[in-house]
């Protein structure tokens, strides 16, 4: 499976358009917490969720601020974080799609 389009600001995160018509959304949260690179494997990362109140001292929830594609098989996303090192294989995310139509499709 390979996306056709890739929205990093839709409604709810990224939004992922699949060559099979499955429309995967994922929280920023969500794909950060499973990022894959070495570093979040050993010490999964403490990701902010609600807003800052008080905005000047920090960097609010976690948004992705852009995206690197990888050849034909990953995305690299960048972080407000600062974080950018997890490549995301396009088969990794198919994987961990959060959505309940996929789930129940990938269960024999």
């Amino acid at each position: 499976m390979v996306p056709v389009s890739i929205k990093l600001s839709a409604p709810g995160g990224v939004a992922i358009r699949w060559s099979d018509g499955h429309t995967s959304t994922y929280s920023y949260a969500y794909l950060r917490r499973r990022c894959p690179c070495a570093i979040c494997r050993d010490t999964p990362p403490v990701v902010k969720t609600e807003p800052d109140p008080f905005p000047i001292l920090g960097k609010g929830p976690i948004a992705a601020t852009g995206a690197t594609p990888i050849g034909h098989y990953a995305i690299q996303f960048h972080w407000n974080d600062g974080h950018a090192d997890g490549i995301y294989s396009y088969s990794y995310l198919r994987e961990i799609c959060p959505s309940e139509e996929f789930r129940g499709a990938k269960t024999p």
